[in-house]
């Protein structure tokens, strides 16, 4: 009886003294502690003009604070760029009909303007987690010529690179 019970003892003295001797659980880092930790990037084009995604990269590189990779599985965080289609502005169109009256060809015209131009999204992941760890939209002005809204569009690409940046390094905005 005392042997069983002096073996049960040493059998719990072990079970606790290699559950104590375990690493404690892993800290969550909160989305701005990965960003400040991560060292590489990847960039990611998701859609639309090439010039925002163009754009944000050389701002990215030329911050020097993360390595750019070139595939998303050697690197600490993903940056994933969308933006509105090059396309945009104005067109006309014409077609031809007859008049129901007297049966004569009847020509018109329509002009449609695109005025607005969709946002430029910004969104940066955990590369493994695939979590979203930060993320800003910017909306370009609308212009009538195709160098306006290109400037406009270029414009909110490096607002949006900005806002990345300050919240990324608070301290090197002020």
């Amino acid at each position: 009886m005392f042997r069983q019970s002096f073996l049960w003892m040493a059998s719990l003295a072990v079970l606790f003294t290699s559950l104590w001797a375990q690493d404690p659980a892993p800290k969550l880092l909160s989305p701005l502690a990965r960003l400040t930790s991560a060292q590489t990037a990847y960039l990611k084009n998701a859609g639309g003009s090439e010039l925002p995604f163009n754009v944000i990269s050389e701002g990215v590189e030329g911050w020097g604070r993360y390595r750019i990779v070139n595939a998303p599985e050697k690197s600490d965080i993903i940056i994933e760029v969308t933006s509105p289609d090059a396309a945009g502005g104005v067109s006309v169109s014409g077609t031809t009909s007859s008049d129901p009256r007297d049966g004569r060809p009847v020509d018109s015209a329509t002009t449609t303007r695109e005025l607005s131009v969709s946002r430029v999204t910004l969104i940066v992941y955990d590369a493994r987690s695939k979590m979203a760890l930060w993320s800003g939209s910017e909306q370009p002005k609308g212009a009538m010529r195709a160098k306006a809204r290109k400037n406009n569009i270029v414009q909110a690409a490096e607002r949006l690179v900005t806002k990345f940046r300050e919240h990324v390094e608070p301290e090197a905005a002020k």
